[in-house]
């Protein structure tokens, strides 16, 4: 180093420090699943079947463990690309991935502990290491790590990945240790990967299998889901919108997808819209439900942030799609507000008109079938949301009255009205008892 130069290498401590700063460890954890994901993605290209692959993650306050058998990656790639800080560009490109960015595997690593091990096995070669993270920060000027056992033949037996951290740090193994996260991890992967785990893909977590909840609609020949698809800078859209079961309130809104994760849950705010071209959200559009899918063989194209838990709003891809979300929803919305303002399967809005309900907007949705929305048959969708009108017919001027009696009473009462027929026996009966009674 001469006179002239400055040092402006960081320090290791600083980029892991910056690395792992704004990451949850629940984010971090999904990396890797996410990791895993894509590995099935890559061995299964094409296919819309993932029967037969796992991922199964096991963890308590000593340790954490991710296994998959979802083919692995060879040595050239861990070599080369997947153990570093950030995506090279000569780096393989694998179709509808959503391991984008090249960070997540090692921050979520270094997030949790001092020792890693990493084994993974392909058809044609095997490697495992073993990185101790604090040895390893203290030599300032290797970037390096090295691996333990390598080998080039043809292998045999299970072919995946594991991973395993050790040495936990004292916050994160107090987390891993509360059944609360093991719960609030199921949601979020159950969530996140609901379309792969929908295709037959099978996550654990401590042995918990993962069930497959999907995202459901309201359809039938008077109530249809609205429906848009477009292509924006190499980016394929689709977006759903119509009403499903009330549930939970904190369900509804907007579902973003970017290649099949889940990236944004149930948005109720100006990010999709509301209260920024459509009215704030209210409890009465609790059965609202959006869902928004970007998909791009080029995952750089997809507008996601870095921990895949928001949206890029600036993107272009998703500043066009925006303002389709808005008109889109108006339509569902404006309807909910009539089913809100309907009672209950009654007709007392018709009250004392000369008109009845034919049948009443609960009765069209309760008629409705609850759809997976990957199972819609959307060629026969549009881009307005489909709904039923409240039918009015005009109430009748009479009723028929009938009723049977003993022959003889009929008789008495001919024989005291003074008249022969049935008729008449019915309608001088009913004048006598309203002009009584009635008036």
């Amino acid at each position: 180093m001469n006179n002239n130069e400055i040092n402006a290498a960081p320090t290791k401590t600083f980029f892991i420090d910056m690395l792992i700063k704004d990451i949850p460890l629940i984010d971090a954890i999904a990396d890797l699943v996410d990791n895993s994901v894509d590995a099935a993605i890559n061995i299964r290209r094409n296919q819309d079947n993932f029967e037969g692959l796992q991922v199964d993650l096991k963890f308590d306050e000593n340790y954490f463990e991710i296994i998959d058998n979802c083919g692995g990656f060879d040595t050239e790639t861990a070599k080369n690309y997947a153990f570093r800080f950030g995506r090279p560009e000569n780096a393989p490109n694998i179709e509808k991935s959503i391991g984008r960015f090249g960070v997540g595997m090692k921050r979520a690593l270094f997030k949790m502990g001092n020792n890693i091990k990493i084994s993974s096995k392909t058809k044609e070669t095997y490697f495992d290491m073993d990185i101790d993270v604090q040895k390893w920060k203290e030599d300032a000027e290797n970037w390096i790590w090295e691996f333990g056992n390598l080998n080039s033949n043809e292998q045999e037996g299970t072919l995946g990945t594991k991973i395993k951290v050790g040495s936990l740090y004292p916050e994160v193994s107090n987390v891993l240790s509360k059944s609360t996260f093991t719960d609030a991890l199921i949601k979020e992967i159950r969530l996140s990967h609901e379309k792969v785990i929908e295709k037959g893909l099978k996550i654990t977590i401590n042995e918990i299998e993962i069930n497959h909840e999907p995202s459901q609609l309201y359809v039938s020949d008077k109530i249809k889901p609205a429906y848009f698809r477009t292509e924006v800078e190499g980016v394929s859209v689709e977006v759903v919108a119509g009403i499903s079961k009330t549930g939970n309130p904190r369900e509804a809104g907007w579902y973003i997808y970017c290649n099949g994760r889940l990236i944004v849950f149930a948005d109720r705010s100006q990010l999709t819209g509301w209260g920024d071209g459509h009215p704030m959200f209210h409890p009465t559009f609790a059965m609202f439900r959006g869902y928004v899918y970007f998909d791009s063989n080029d995952s750089k194209n997809l507008p996601w942030n870095t921990t895949k838990n928001g949206i890029d709003q600036d993107s272009n891809v998703y500043q066009a799609i925006r303002p389709h979300l808005i008109n889109m929803m108006k339509p569902v919305t404006n309807f909910l507000k009539k089913l809100k303002s309907e009672p209950f399967g009654t007709d007392e809005q018709f009250e004392n008109e000369e008109y009845e309900a034919e049948m009443g907007l609960y009765d069209f949705v309760n008629e409705a079938s609850l759809t997976n929305v990957s199972k819609i048959e959307k060629i026969e969708l549009s881009k307005k949301f489909v709904a039923p009108e409240v039918k009015l017919i005009r109430k009748p001027s009479t009723q028929r009255i009938q009723y049977n009696m003993p022959v003889t009473k009929v008789d008495e009462v001919k024989e005291a009205l003074g008249v022969t027929s049935l008729k008449d026996v019915g309608e001088k009966t009913f004048e006598y008892f309203y002009r009584m009674e009635c008036r």
